[in-house]
C-alpha cells in the first residue's frame, strides 16, 4: 500500500478548513454572531490572573478583560496578552468549537496574537474559570481516535516524519534529536544527568542557541550521555533502539561504548538520512557496520533478536505513537526481547498528568488532529502499571526521572529558527515538491507549525505536560549497583 504524503494531506486540510470557513461566512453576518460575540466576551471576562487585551478590528473595539492593566500604585498583571479578531468568524469559530476553533482560526488567520505561548499560558492560569477549553454550547471535537495498526502505524509516522529531511534540519540543532534535551543547571553546576563524555560547551558557541548559556546541541547531547549512562550501556552490548530518529542515539551510543544497535524506524526518510549520518559520522573510526538501521514495526515478528536477547532497549519519545489500545502490547513485546538475567531498558515518553488524564482521553486535541494522527499522551501511573502487567512483574523500575521542564527552552528555540528559516528553507522546499501549492496553504503549514511549537512550549513550562525518563531492569542487572559502595 503506497504511504500517503503529509504535505498533500496539510493541502487537503487547508482546503478543508476553507470550505468549513466559507460555510460558517454563510452565516457569520447574521444572528449567529449577534449571538457569539457578545458570549465569548462573556467568557473571557471570567478571566482572574493576567489581562487579554481583544481588539476588533471589523468593530473597532478594544476590551480589557481581566485584571486591570497597571497604573500608578498597581504593579499590574503577571500576564499581559493581546489578540486581535480580523474577522467575526472568529467568535463563531470560539463559541462551537471552544478551543480547536481557536485553532482553526489562528490557521486561517482569522485571529493573530501577540505572544502566542503567553496567550496559552494565560489560557492555562484560568483554564477553570474558562471552562477548560470546552464549548459554552456544547462539545464537539469527540473522542479521540487511534489507528495504530501495523499498517495505521506506517501511515501516522509518515504524516509527520516523512515531511522531508530538509524542513526538520531546518530548525533542529545539528545532531537532529528531536525530544527533550537537559540543560545545564543555571548555577553552572552540571545536573546530576551530566556525564563526564558530555562535550563541554564553549560560551561562545551558541549557533542552535539563544546567545544566552549553553547551545541546544550540547543539550542534546547531556540527555543522550545520560540515557547512555542509565542503560549502563557497554562494548560487548547489543541494544535494540525502538525509534531511530535521525540516528542521534545510536550514533553516540556508539561513538561512547563501541556497541551494537539495531535501530528500528517506521518513517522511510529517516531511515535514508539515518543511514547517510551513521556512514559519515562513524565510518572513519571503523564502527559504522556496529549499527542496522531497519525499516520496521516494533511489533513484526521478523525483528532479529540475538539468542538471549537483547541486552539493553532503548526507546526516545516513542511511545506517544503507540496508542492507548497497544501501550501493553508495546511493553509485552519489550519483555519478550529483553534478556530474562541482567536486562535492563530505559523509556523518555511525555506524559500528561494524573488529574486530567481522563479528560485528555475522551477529547480529541489540536495535537492529535493536526500535528501526530494516532498520538496518544499516557500518565505516569498508566506507563507503570503496563510495565509491571505486561512483564508479569520481571521488570524492576530502577528511576524515574521528569524533565519536562527542561523541553520549554527548547521548543521555544525550535519555534525560533522554524520562523526564521521558513522564507529561505521551508518555502521554497514545500513549493519545490508541491509547485501548486497555493499562497494560502503555504502560510497555514506556517502558522499550524508555530501554533505547535507555542501550544507544546506553554504545556511544558506550566508542568501540565511531563516528560519522564524510565529506567527498568530485570533481576541480576548488577550493573546498576556499581557505582554504589557495597
Amino acid at each position: 500500500m503506497s504511504r500517503p504524503n503529509f504535505l498533500a494531506i496539510s493541502v487537503t486540510v487547508a482546503h478543508a478548513m476553507a470550505y468549513f470557513r466559507d460555510r460558517v461566512g454563510n452565516v457569520a453576518s447574521g444572528p449567529a454572531v449577534a449571538l457569539a460575540k457578545p458570549a465569548i466576551l462573556s467568557l473571557f471576562s471570567r478571566i482572574q490572573t493576567g489581562t487579554l487585551i481583544l481588539i476588533d478590528e471589523t468593530s473597532d473595539e478594544r476590551h480589557v478583560l481581566g485584571q486591570p492593566l497597571p497604573s500608578s500604585g498597581n504593579p499590574g498583571p503577571p500576564c499581559v496578552v493581546t489578540l486581535t479578531a480580523h474577522s467575526p468568524q472568529f467568535y463563531l469559530r470560539l463559541l462551537l468549537h471552544a478551543d480547536m476553533g481557536f485553532a482553526a482560526a489562528y490557521l486561517l488567520h482569522q485571529v493573530s496574537c501577540s505572544d502566542l505561548t503567553a496567550f496559552f499560558r494565560l489560557f492555562i492560569l484560568n483554564r477553570d474559570a474558562l471552562n477548560h477549553g470546552m464549548s459554552i454550547i456544547i462539545n464537539t471535537t469527540g473522542n479521540q481516535t487511534h489507528n495504530n495498526t501495523i499498517e495505521g502505524a506506517a501511515i501516522n509516522i509518515a504524516a509527520h516524519y516523512d515531511l522531508g529531511n530538509d524542513l526538520f534540519a531546518a530548525f533542529l540543532s545539528p545532531d537532529m534529536t528531536y525530544s527533550s534535551p537537559i540543560w545545564e543547571h543555571i548555577t553552572g553546576q552540571a545536573s546530576e544527568s551530566s556525564s563526564s563524555s558530555t562535550p563541554k560547551q564553549n560560551p561562545d558557541d551558541d549557533d542552535d542557541g539563544d546567545g544566552d548559556g549553553e547551545s541546544l546541541e550540547s543539550a542534546q547531547l547531556r540527555k543522550l550521555h545520560h540515557i547512555i549512562s542509565a542503560a549502563r550501556i557497554k562494548p560487548s552490548d547489543h541494544v535494540l533502539e525502538i525509534g531511530t530518529g535521525w540516528g542521534s542515539f545510536a550514533i553516540e551510543a556508539v561513538k561512547t561504548t563501541c556497541c551494537r544497535v539495531t535501530t528500528l524506524t517506521l518513517s522511510r526518510e529517516q531511515k535514508r538520512f539515518a543511514e547517510k549520518k551513521i556512514a559519515e559520522e562513524l565510518a572513519s573510526a571503523g564502527l559504522a557496520d556496529r549499527v542496522e538501521v531497519l525499516l520496521m514495526d516494533y511489533r513484526d515478528e521478523a525483528l532479529p533478536v540475538p539468542r538471549g536477547g537483547f541486552d539493553k532497549v532503548v526507546s526516545i519519545e516513542m511511545l506517544e505513537a503507540v496508542g492507548r489500545e497497544f501501550l501493553g502490547t508495546y511493553f509485552a513485546r519489550v519483555d519478550g526481547v529483553l534478556k530474562r538475567e541482567g536486562g535492563i531498558a530505559v523509556f523518555q515518553c511525555i506524559t500528561m498528568p494524573e488529574g486530567r488524564h481522563g479528560a485528555y482521553e475522551r477529547r480529541e486535541d489540536f495535537i492529535n488532529r493536526y500535528i501526530f494522527p494516532g498520538g496518544y499522551l499516557p500518565s505516569i501511573t498508566q506507563l507503570l502499571n503496563c510495565i509491571t502487567a505486561e512483564s508479569r512483574g520481571t521488570l524492576l523500575v530502577e528511576k524515574l526521572d521528569n524533565i519536562g521542564g527542561h523541553y520549554a527552552r527548547a521548543l521555544r528555540l525550535w519555534r525560533e529558527k522554524f520562523l526564521a528559516s521558513f522564507d529561505n528553507k521551508i518555502r521554497p522546499a514545500l513549493l519545490e515538491e508541491h509547485p501548486n501549492m497555493q499562497k494560502a496553504d503555504v502560510e497555514v503549514f506556517r502558522r499550524k507549525w508555530e501554533y505547535y511549537f507555542a501550544y507544546c512550549e506553554a504545556g511544558f513550562v506550566t508542568k501540565t505536560l511531563g516528560d519522564v525518563i524510565i529506567t527498568v531492569c530485570r533481576e541480576g542487572a548488577k550493573e546498576l549497583t556499581e557505582r554504589i559502595p557495597l
